[in-house]
């Protein structure tokens, strides 16, 4: 029993640093919504003008991420006074913080 909660502490302390990587890669992706407005200079003709949209893939980055890493976080915790093995949910995270910034761009195209 002690070998199995030794694996399991080990597994949970790999998750917990997998994850303080997802927090780099998701603040990471908060720094890059900053340039979203950059996106938009290209279009000189006011047909084309797509500003507008700048401003909502911002927000939805940073609630998106804020979330992501929240759920996550709540989830590993939960997950680990149980006994269980997290080192999954980072990873988890990580496509979802991937589906947060296609979905910012689809707002902001």
């Amino acid at each position: 029993m002690a070998a199995t909660s030794r694996a399991t502490a080990a597994w949970n302390t790999l998750g917990y640093l997998v994850y303080a990587a997802l927090v780099v890669v998701g603040a990471l992706e908060v720094y890059l919504s900053f340039f979203f407005a950059m996106s938009t200079d290209g279009c000189h003709d006011a047909a084309c003008d797509s500003s507008y949209h700048v401003w909502p893939a911002m927000v939805f980055v940073w609630v998106g991420v804020g979330a992501v890493l929240l759920l996550t976080l709540v989830v590993m915790l939960r997950n680990s006074s149980r006994g269980k093995v997290v080192a999954g949910w980072p990873l988890v995270g990580l496509l979802c913080l991937g589906f947060v910034y296609v979905i910012a761009d689809a707002i902001l195209h």
